[in-house]
């Protein structure tokens, strides 16, 4: 493979071949499509607002992770989970179902 087939990743800086859609060293989308990716609440497997499962979907983590790490944060934190947690309820925007588009 010449220096001609690769790229950086914009994320990790890693090299990674030019036609890849994923880094292989960080997992992050590299392709065009990803640029309109961003963080989305989901209603599958939600529990309050459907934060926590969104997230876990988009990093490929167990839920379980994620809702305990608010709930520690919220105990032992000072309340920082659960302002973390209304921050992103805000912010996070529903995902769009197959009959939105």
């Amino acid at each position: 493979m010449s220096d001609l087939d690769l790229k950086r990743c914009p994320f990790c800086a890693e090299e990674i071949r030019a036609e890849a859609v994923k880094c292989r060293w960080c997992g992050s989308f590299v392709a065009a499509p990803s640029s309109t990716r961003g963080w989305t609440r989901t209603r599958d497997g939600k529990m309050i607002a459907g934060v926590c499962a969104g997230l876990a979907r988009e990093f490929s983590v167990p839920v379980t992770v994620l809702r305990l790490a608010f709930v520690l944060g919220t105990l032992f934190g000072g309340g920082i989970g659960i302002v973390l947690y209304l921050v992103l309820w805000v912010v996070m925007p529903w995902e769009m179902s197959p009959f939105d588009r």
